[in-house]
């Protein structure tokens, strides 16, 4: 969640995951239909999620993620619209051993770079490495390795911050598949 504001998070029926309503029943309606614009960003997420797994060789198994829909409300006392976001994701499956992992992140960086896209943020060190970007469109694309070793990639459509995975409560998927390049432990 972007500090100062308030999110609503749409991804699930019934707005939350454990079936919980996402808002008060006294809470205005605010879950227009979906639009156009709102598909367009969802498949720009997902081309560019393809775009960049498809970079990555020897290649590694990675599985899709819960798709997330939501609006960003205005900061109280501020008058703006809300701004809808949608954003896609994979989990890396393969483990990465951490001698690997730095390697991985300069794979996409460098693909990255290639495209012309700003990156944002990078840390090739040893201790939890990931690479951020922003495309010329404005799409934030995120790739990052969590505690115990889960890796992450994120797209997120422009006008909100990539979603905080770990403040939400959805866990990446832990690593469970063995490739002889990405897991080795040279």
């Amino acid at each position: 969640m972007q500090s100062g504001g308030a999110e609503l998070n749409l991804g699930f029926p019934g707005g939350c995951r454990d079936g919980s309503p996402a808002a008060p029943a006294w809470w205005p309606a605010l879950t227009p239909e979906v639009t156009v614009d709102q598909l367009d960003a969802a498949e720009r997420c997902e081309a560019l999620l393809r775009e960049t797994v498809g970079a990555v060789r020897p290649a590694p198994v990675w599985r899709e993620v819960a798709p997330r829909t939501g609006v960003r409300l205005p900061l109280p006392g501020r008058e703006s619209e809300s701004h809808w976001y949608v954003t896609r994701g994979r989990d890396l499956l393969t483990l990465v051993s951490p001698c690997r992992q730095g390697e991985l992140v300069a794979v996409v960086e460098r693909h990255w770079r290639r495209r012309g896209w700003t990156i944002t943020s990078l840390n090739v060190g040893r201790d939890r490495p990931g690479v951020a970007a922003v495309t010329g469109d404005g799409y934030q694309l995120v790739l990052g390795v969590g505690e115990f070793g889960e890796i992450t990639l994120t797209a997120g459509s422009p006008g909100a911050a990539c979603p905080q995975r770990w403040a939400t409560g959805e866990v990446a998927s832990l690593p469970n598949v063995h490739c002889p390049y990405w897991s080795a432990l040279m």
